[in-house]
């Protein structure tokens, strides 16, 4: 029997960044923005995890800050698409 396998994950993760690659961003820099988002996530407290989410891309042009915060938005309150 074939193993088939869902392509569902994919196709999420490639929606939840969509934006960050619209603003010009390469997959190793995505890859480095995520982790840097997962890290953060797991070493600020509550009060300062919001500020050190933006901070991850402060150094970066405004239209990539744009994206960020569009992924974000994504990832927290937003239903995957065809949910």
């Amino acid at each position: 029997m074939p193993v088939v396998e869902s392509t569902a994950p994919q196709q999420e993760t490639a929606w939840l960044v969509q934006p960050l690659v619209d603003a010009g961003l390469g997959p190793g820099e995505i890859q480095v923005l995520v982790t840097r988002l997962g890290f953060e996530a797991v070493v600020a407290d509550d009060r300062g995890v919001d500020i050190r989410i933006l901070d991850v891309v402060g150094d970066h042009p405004s239209d990539v800050r744009a994206a960020w915060l569009e992924v974000i938005d994504r990832m927290t309150s937003r239903p995957l698409p065809g949910a």
